[in-house]
């Protein structure tokens, strides 16, 4: 179990997917309004089958890869949210295993419906799925449509803003 002291954190998944890069704008946003920290997830695994960067790296190589390639993937989408405070987590593991447990004692997960998994054919939803059963916080899960900021879906995802009632 991983522990967080902070209560006011929204924790959000990212593969690289435009789904998950609308998750996270989406969470930035939400994180800034609550006053939250925002933690960005990115599960893996070593296995040069499933993942590149594990190719010829050992597992600390490899995890150091993933962390540097989320934060810059990351920082392009957070322009504007310059005074918000990120911390970025690489845990290894199944990313729907990975994603409750680092949502433990948070204000709200929030995911992309679809993902970039090499076996996204036979899987998709599968993590929002685990999450969505398993979570113990609220679950937020963005549609692909949503990644344009400029679409009525978009616009509407973007003007909702979730104010959390107390944590039982």
């Amino acid at each position: 179990m991983t522990d967080h002291t902070t209560e006011r954190r929204i924790v959000v998944g990212m593969d690289g997917s435009a789904s998950a890069a609308a998750a996270v704008r989406w969470a930035a946003e939400q994180a800034t309004r609550q006053g939250a920290v925002l933690q960005v997830v990115n599960a893996w695994f070593h296995d040069a089958m499933l993942d590149d960067a594990s190719a010829n790296h050992t597992v600390a190589q490899a995890k150091d890869v993933h962390l540097k390639a989320l934060e810059a993937a990351t920082s392009k989408l957070l322009d504007g949210h310059e005074a918000l405070q990120v911390s970025y987590e690489v845990p290894l593991g199944d990313p729907g295993d990975v994603l409750v447990e680092q949502s433990e004692g948070a204000s709200m997960l929030v995911l992309g419906s679809h993902g970039t998994g090499k076996l996204r054919e036979l899987l998709v939803g599968s993590v929002c799925n685990a999450c969505l059963h398993n979570a113990t916080c609220p679950v937020v899960v963005i549609p692909p449509p949503a990644r344009s900021p400029g679409s009525s879906l978009g616009r509407l995802l973007n003007s909702v803003a979730y104010e959390p009632g107390p944590i039982l």
